[in-house]
C-alpha cells in the first residue's frame, strides 16, 4: 500500500505573493446590515489566511486538466459517484490524480500531498473592499439589488507556503509542479474575472527527508539555488 512505508518525504517551503488582491471568502450565509457582503476568510484576530483545502482544491483542478489534456483518464471529483474511489476495483487503476489527491468513495486512498494553511507572513493592516454589480443573465440588464461589496487582500501580501508530499512517483511529481506553475498563470481564490487571485509562488527550499533521517542515521537533502531551480525546472 501506499502508506505502509516511508520512502520519501518532500517538503516544499516558500511563499504566496498576491501579485493581485485577493479573495479567498467565508463561505459565510448570514450578511448584518452594515458588513461586507462576501468577506475573506480570517483568523479569530483578523488575519486573512489562505487555508491549505482551498489551495490543494484549485492545485487539484489544475492537475485535472493538464492530465487530460496530456491524454490521461481522469474522473470527475467532487462527485463521490464519478471519482475513482467508487469506480475502479483497485488503488493499482486509480487516475493520476486520485494517486496524488486522494480519492473517497467505496474504496479511500488518502492524499499524498498535504498543503498547509497559509499565513500573511507581515501583518495585515487594512483589507480593501470593493463595490460590484450584479447581471442578470437572461435580460442581460443589472439585477435587483445588484450592488454588493467584495472584500480582499491588498496586492502584494505575501503568505507562508508549505507543502509535503509522500512516496510520490517521478510521473506524480511532475504533474504537481505542472499545476502549481499552472495556478499562477490562472488564478486563486474568488472574483478572478474581475482581476482578483492572481499570485506567485516563490519556492525557497525543498528538503527530502527518508526514514534514515528520522531514524538519525541519514542527513535530509537540502534543495537551494541552482540545484533548486533544477529540480522546479525538471518537468
Amino acid at each position: 500500500m501506499v502508506f505502509e512505508k516511508l520512502e520519501k518525504r518532500i517538503i516544499i517551503s516558500g511563499t504566496i505573493e498576491a501579485v493581485t488582491p485577493l479573495h479567498i471568502g467565508s463561505g459565510r450565509s448570514e450578511i448584518e446590515v452594515g458588513e461586507v457582503d462576501l468577506p475573506v476568510l480570517t483568523t479569530p484576530d483578523g488575519q486573512p489566511y489562505i487555508p491549505g483545502s482551498s489551495l490543494k482544491g484549485r492545485v487539484r483542478a489544475e492537475a485535472e486538466r493538464i492530465a487530460r489534456q496530456n491524454g490521461a483518464e481522469v474522473c470527475k471529483p467532487p462527485d463521490v459517484k464519478e471519482m475513482c474511489g467508487s469506480k475502479k476495483q483497485s488503488t493499482d487503476e486509480f487516475c493520476i490524480c486520485c494517486r496524488i489527491f486522494g480519492s473517497a468513495g467505496n474504496i479511500s486512498l488518502a492524499s499524498k500531498v498535504k498543503f498547509r494553511d497559509s499565513y500573511p507572513l507581515e501583518k495585515v493592516e487594512t483589507l480593501l473592499e470593493r463595490t460590484g454589480i450584479a447581471i442578470d443573465r437572461e435580460k442581460g440588464t443589472v439585477a435587483k439589488g445588484a450592488l454588493y461589496t467584495i472584500q480582499a487582500v491588498p496586492a502584494g501580501t505575501k503568505f507562508s507556503l508549505e507543502i509535503v508530499a509522500e512516496n510520490m512517483s517521478g510521473e506524480e511529481l511532475k504533474l504537481l509542479k505542472a499545476a502549481l506553475k499552472s495556478v499562477q498563470d490562472s488564478a486563486l481564490g474568488g472574483s478572478s474575472t474581475r482581476g482578483f487571485g492572481k499570485v506567485k509562488f516563490v519556492i525557497e527550499s525543498v528538503r527530502e527527508r527518508t526514514a534514515g533521517y528520522y531514524l538519525g542515521k541519514e542527513n535530509e537533502k537540502i534543495m537551494a539555488g541552482a540545484e533548486l531551480q533544477r529540480w522546479l525546472d525538471m518537468i
